[in-house]
């Protein structure tokens, strides 16, 4: 017997028995195990049959026996990466699940009744929050439910200053923008009897005046479940930089073969939703990418949307806090990741 042959013989019993102390621990996943066995079946015969990777080779037109080994070690070590990263992602989603629970829980439980609830997100945004807060509240919009994301800043301080006008739920650590989406969504599908639900941004670059659109979209349709911003759907005053509407053309282009619905505009944040579609909705990605998936939860669900032009006013402390150009790339693999593999 030779070191390799010695090699394999150890790698296939430590396979067999990781396979079935899975299956005892009632971790079982039929394909995984189904995977582990099969591994460690070709690690025996490759053991006491070496002859027998010359005939597999010879099928995939390869010139060595070597050859199968080596590429039937990346495979597996592709899967076995592909299982780690859904760990990860899996731990991840955990994590802020039980943040989330927690501000739920250390929050007092408040019917929101109104015809227009507003859900703003904070996160180190102390110089922003009167501003938006106050002009929301001068409109007679009385329904304002804040998720304080965590900040470092004196964002709670002044927030707090708002306490009887604003409902206040806090994430003890940083989740950002998507994550707090979620945690408004589960709040109101706990204790929310209002008729629309919109999404609006602390940096002030989304319109007031705009809402009033997405209304009368709502009460001409009674079907209409979700009304979508659009920067591009027809000539607006949105100064978007010529390289960042490039980047959004191709992800409509990207939005449309992985998802199949057709939008003008594929990420956005000004929304609203009817209060019984948000029940629908699970979001589970808590980065940017949530987007897309939002996008593709409409597609799969088959909720009728409207994209309604908007003008979006980006200002210097706006754009300071827009994510680069290149996330793109990871927004596209992410997606495709939670699409097909997760």
């Amino acid at each position: 017997m030779n070191l390799l042959e010695f090699f394999f013989i150890i790698s296939w019993i430590i396979l067999f028995i990781l396979s079935f102390d899975i299956a005892k621990r009632q971790r079982f996943n039929a394909l995984h195990f189904l995977v582990f066995i099969w591994v460690g079946l070709g690690l025996v015969i490759f053991t006491f049959f070496p002859q027998f990777l010359n005939f597999i080779g010879s099928i995939f037109w390869l010139q060595r026996w070597a050859d199968v080994l080596v590429y039937a070690s990346i495979i597996f070590l592709l899967y076995f990466v592909i299982l780690l990263l859904n760990k990860v992602e899996k731990n991840r989603e955990d994590i802020t699940t039980l943040l989330r629970e927690i501000a739920l829980q250390n929050s007092s439980p408040e019917i929101m009744s109104w015809e227009v609830c507003f859900l703003v997100r904070v996160y180190n945004e102390e110089t922003m929050i009167e501003t938006t807060l106050n002009s929301i509240l001068n409109a007679w919009y009385k329904n304002i439910l804040v998720v304080n994301d965590g900040s470092k800043d004196n964002s709670l301080q002044v927030l707090q200053g708002f306490n009887k006008k604003v409902k206040i739920i806090s994430h003890v650590k940083n989740r950002w923008a998507w994550a707090a989406l979620e945690t408004w969504f589960e709040y109101l599908r706990r204790y929310g009897q209002v008729n629309y639900v919109c999404t609006f941004d602390i940096d002030w670059q989304h319109q007031l005046k705009d809402l009033e659109s997405f209304l009368i979209e709502f009460r001409k349709d009674s079907q209409l479940e979700v009304v979508l911003w659009s920067r591009f759907i027809q000539k607006t005053q949105t100064n978007v930089w010529m390289i960042r509407k490039i980047i959004l053309k191709l992800g409509i282009i990207f939005t449309f073969f992985i998802s199949d619905i057709k939008l003008t505009d594929s990420h956005n944040w000004y929304r609203m939703f009817r209060l019984e579609t948000i029940k629908k909705l699970r979001l589970t990605i808590d980065d940017m990418s949530y987007a897309s998936e939002l996008i593709d939860i409409i597609a799969t669900k088959k909720l009728k949307f409207k994209e309604i032009p908007v003008d979006i006013l980006y200002t210097d402390y706006s754009l300071s806090k827009w994510q680069k150009s290149f996330n793109a790339i990871n927004i596209a693999l992410k997606t495709i990741w939670y699409k097909f593999f997760k």
